[in-house]
């Protein structure tokens, strides 16, 4: 199971705990909130809570946190593009809960193999369905013309972060933007680190009508000569994303779509179970302004010919038109 490492800017500081074999209870300290849990274990009565500053945010049976635990996470830090393998749901039940019960010893807490409580549905869902999806593609594909290149290729590729850029309900964006803005869309993070990595996303343009799943890099990228910009990514890139060779491209590229479909099918109901079971309304991305603000510059690559500036917050910010000794962003 990955905890990951903890990305809120505020420590989380026990206060204290009652080990008790019929009603656990502990609190801590979260910046200037409270967190509180309460645990009945026993199977006729089981119930299991959490509250943030006197208010319930999570009883068994909820299919997630409530909106006031996931607005917390971003007024301390959490980006779901830069923080991977996290999302509010796994920062409480992976990290705050089990450092919270630390000092409980009566009974464990009412958790499942992926950590956290049956019927939540969260990113590790979603990872969970993307792992069964790439398991059935080497069974399926196995006879194909480049079917086992495509499922060794997407196997190097785990599912890293979910990013909603829309919200159905509401029919405007996390921005605040409504239906005229163009784009709409879940975008999926892959890859085996940050500085190699390719997004699949369902998303449309309003007007065009239908939403399908397509290789997507957010932000696009410049064609060789410099004067296009396209944001669909070529399939080899999943290639090099996963740390394969660019071979075999003819029998690779109609494999790729093939599976993609085949993949999607498995994945696409937990996300929208996912999307379903998100709190609206939680402002999550900036502008491209606010977002690069006030923040360092701690490393620079250079790749295919692009820089890549990388800011203390984790995300890289792609720099076009590299000269020798000179660099401009656009």
């Amino acid at each position: 199971m990955r905890t990951g490492t903890w990305v809120l800017r505020e420590p989380l500081t026990i206060l204290d705990s009652t080990d008790d074999p019929y009603l656990e209870s502990a609190r801590g300290q979260l910046g200037s909130h409270e967190l509180h849990l309460q645990y009945a274990p026993a199977p006729e009565a089981r119930d299991f809570r959490i509250f943030l500053d006197g208010q319930l945010v999570y009883e068994l049976g909820l299919p997630t946190a409530g909106a006031p635990w996931f607005k917390l996470c971003r007024e301390l830090g959490y980006e779901p593009e830069a923080h991977w393998d996290l999302d509010p749901a796994l920062i409480l039940f992976r990290q705050a809960v089990p450092a919270l019960a630390r000092n409980l010893k009566e009974n464990p807490l009412p958790f499942n193999g992926l950590g956290i409580p049956d019927g939540v549905t969260c990113l590790a869902t979603v990872q969970a369905a993307w792992e069964r999806g790439v398991d059935g593609l080497f069974e399926r594909m196995r006879g194909e013309p480049g079917g086992r290149q495509v499922a060794a290729c997407f196997a190097g590729l785990p599912l890293r972060a979910v990013v909603f850029h829309d919200d159905p309900s509401k029919r405007e964006d996390f921005v605040g933007h409504g239906v005229d803005d163009p784009l709409l869309g879940v975008y999926l993070h892959l890859g085996a680190s940050r500085s190699r990595r390719v997004t699949l996303s369902r998303a449309t343009l309003v007007g065009t009508g239908g939403l399908r799943w397509s290789p997507w890099e957010l932000g696009g990228e410049w064609l060789e000569d410099g004067r296009e910009f396209r944001a669909t990514l070529r399939p080899e890139a999943f290639l090099w994303a996963a740390g394969m060779a660019q071979t075999g491209l003819e029998s690779f590229r109609p494999a790729f779509q093939d599976a993609l479909a085949s993949l999607m099918k498995v994945v696409d109901p937990v996300v929208e179970s996912y999307r379903a079971t998100y709190p609206t309304g939680v402002v999550w991305h900036r502008d491209p302004y606010a977002r690069y603000l006030n923040h360092m510059i701690v490393d620079v690559r250079i790749e295919e010919g692009r820089a890549l500036l990388i800011l203390d917050d984790g995300t890289d910010v792609a720099v076009a038109g590299l000269k020798s000794g000179s660099v401009c962003v656009p």
